[in-house]
């Protein structure tokens, strides 16, 4: 959808009786903004009124609305202000907006929705209508007082133009989603060549048979954005999304500019290549290579000599300075999407901000090495770049905070914490007791080497425990990864499996109405109903579908925790990327003890472990302890029982071969 102020008529007003949404007739329409001549012609008695073309909209006001007798008159008034038109177009154009308004209906509706960010029943956009209407009548004070200089931008207008907006009953296409038609439905597209439909420009890019290089633009209702008489060649309409399209002319392709989606010259064709960047930001390459980077839709230079221009995770943009010889070292900065420097361009590598504390990793290539620090988004450097290592997820995630503190290696090798300011917490004196950050730092404790030996420390640099020597300490460490990978040379043990007909044949119901009690808190009722649930679906399971388990009952222990999960709401299934929904786990989980759960102390960089780890703290309080089914796995299987239950609970989900894990 690309966000569209429009002009309407109707007889009747919503909520009058006749009003009739069949009987509105299209009038103008303009793509991204509200042109000065909608707001003139809706002028000093708009009133705000409901429209139900939007759902929200049919009980709420969210237009404006003013008698169409009014814009008549203002029309004139304007008209008789105006500049002789300058050619045939602006002629013909001017007659289309004296026709329509002169054939209009009683009330004019002006439906700028679209361009208000917020939901139609809030303040902010009551507020936004509110300013809106403001405008319209300080536009039509200037009017009535002849004020040429208020108004100069409509004195001008020609065609179609930003000051008075696109005039034609097709208009009427914007009461719904513009979508793709086929061609042959449109009469508009007979005789071209249809070349490709373009989503984020909401138009047909057609050619001639005869010229397949000069291409248009026209949109499923007929509005040509990019008419092929301008003789555009090279349109690319891939960064419509930004709100621009780039373009060259057939007789100097090798020149680029820039029009807005309603087919405005922004940037007239200047010789090289433009790629936008974002909404405010475009790239132009000369052919030797030179690089700048322009603001749209001005044209102005912002940044001389700059080299691969991205957008990052965080939002920001990452670029490169360009250099008079092939030294690329330390050339890496950041902008903010308006062109901004967030971060000069002194750096190897900038990785992500953190989304809470704006902080990233930043690093320099030093006599020979490669050395970490710390900034922030005002662009202070918190941290020099004078560490080895500082702790992140990967290496363009922000740094891993943990006790509001970022574990570093410093550029002698000694283990020490950075506040988030980069000071250090203490003065390092030990080195990692292992390789694996996620092995030397915990979440309130480090693993350091003193003397040979492998001990703990806080993070505020004091000795807790000794454990062994750092060999035995690695020795144990490898040996606890290979069998969470699954590369110890155990056999596995063979496990019993039932089918669904033996475990029915042995179904115990009192048995198993005890053990979905475990998973429902108790509630006899409720593991009653989870029991019949289970049964009738195994009853319609496929007949060689195996459960393991050391007993029948046992085998259908996970499947009473499917029902109670899926049909009671009393748990749920996350993956090891879900970490966003952690914070609305009370949704997933229909218990009141999570229903005023908050991840209040959430930190950049958290994955599950500590999201998990935070609702069972939640939950502690409440005598409940958080349960995954099956450890071990990548899928979280999440359920809630009583701490009371937590041991029998344990037992029976071993017999069932899972691998419970109590939170």
């Amino acid at each position: 959808m690309i966000n569209t102020a429009a002009l309407f008529s109707t007889t009747f007003l919503p909520g009058q009786a006749g009003f009739d949404t069949d009987a509105i007739t299209g009038l103008a329409e303009w793509r991204l903004d509200t042109p000065m001549l909608f707001k003139l012609l809706i002028g000093a008695d708009a009133q705000t009124v409901a429209w139900p073309i939007y759902g929200d909209g049919e009980d709420c006001p969210c237009v404006l609305a003013a008698p169409m007798a009014q814009a008549q008159v203002s029309w004139q008034a304007l008209s008789a202000l105006m500049d002789k038109p300058r050619d045939a177009a602006a002629i013909v154009a001017r007659s289309a907006i004296s026709a329509l308004l002169a054939g209009g209906q009683a009330w004019l509706i002006l439906d700028c929705v679209q361009l208000i960010p917020h939901d139609i029943d809030t303040p902010e956009t009551a507020a936004a209508l509110e300013a809106l209407r403001a405008e319209a009548q300080a536009l039509h004070s200037a009017l009535q007082r002849g004020d040429r200089e208020a108004l100069a931008p409509l004195l001008a207008a020609g065609s179609a133009a930003p000051a008075t907006g696109y005039w034609s009953a097709s208009a009427i296409a914007q009461l719904a989603n513009v979508e793709e038609l086929g061609a042959e439905e449109l009469p508009f597209l007979q005789g071209l060549e249809v070349v490709r439909w373009k989503e984020d420009a909401l138009c047909y890019e057609v050619s001639t048979a005869g010229e397949p290089a000069v291409t248009g633009l026209v949109t499923p209702y007929g509005r040509w954005i990019v008419p092929l008489s301008q003789r555009y060649v090279d349109l690319c309409a891939h960064d419509a999304e930004e709100g621009w399209i780039t373009f060259a002319t057939a007789d100097a392709p090798d020149a680029h500019g820039v029009l807005d989606l309603n087919g405005t010259v922004v940037l007239p064709p200047a010789p090289g290549a433009l790629y936008v960047i974002s909404p405010h930001l475009v790239q132009q390459i000369d052919a030797d290579g030179a690089s700048r980077l322009l603001r749209l839709p001005d044209g102005a230079l912002l940044i001389d000599r700059l080299n691969n221009m991205c957008e990052r995770e965080d939002g920001y943009i990452d670029i490169e300075r360009q250099t008079d010889n092939d030294d690329e070292r330390n050339v890496c900065g950041v902008l903010d999407k308006t062109g901004k420097v967030v971060v000069p361009p002194a750096y190897s590598s900038v990785q992500d901000f953190g989304t809470k504390k704006k902080i990233a990793v930043v690093s320099q290539r030093i006599a020979g090495r490669f050395l970490f620090g710390l900034i922030n988004s005002q662009g202070e450097l918190l941290a020099p770049c004078q560490y080895e290592a500082i702790d992140s997820a990967t290496t363009s995630s922000p740094p891993k905070v943990r006790k509001n503190l970022i574990f570093a290696i410093d550029a002698q090798g000694l283990a020490c914490m950075l506040t988030l300011d980069g000071k250090q917490a203490f003065t390092p004196l030990y080195p990692p007791a292992h390789h694996l950050r996620g092995v030397a730092v915990q979440s309130d404790f480090l693993y350091v080497v003193k003397d040979g030996m492998a001990w703990s420390m806080d993070f505020t640099g004091q000795l807790l425990e000794q454990f062994d020597t750092v060999e035995n300490f690695k020795a144990a460490i490898t040996a606890q990864l290979s069998e969470a990978m699954g590369l110890s040379k155990k056999k596995p043990v063979r496990r019993r499996s039932f089918t669904p007909a033996q475990i029915l044949a042995k179904a115990d119901r009192e048995q198993l109405r005890a053990m979905a009690a475990l998973l429902l808190l108790g509630d006899a009722a409720l593991a009653a109903r989870c029991v019949d649930i289970t049964l009738e679906e195994l009853a319609e399971d496929d007949p060689e579908e195996e459960y393991e388990g050391d007993t029948p009952e046992a085998a259908c222990f996970f499947l009473l925790w499917s029902t109670a999960a899926d049909a009671l709401g009393h748990g749920t299934t996350l993956d090891w990327k879900s970490v966003d929904e952690v914070p609305r786990i009370g949704q997933h989980i229909g218990l009141p003890a999570l229903r005023d759960f908050r991840w209040t102390d959430r930190e950049d960089d958290d994955a599950m472990a500590e999201g998990l780890t935070a609702i069972a703290a939640h939950l502690a309080p409440h005598q409940l302890r958080l349960v995954n089914m099956h450890g071990g796995e990548d899928t979280y299987y999440l359920g809630v029982v009583r701490a009371s239950d937590a041991s029998a609970f344990s037992k029976l989900a071993l017999q069932a071969a899972l691998r419970p894990v109590l939170l």
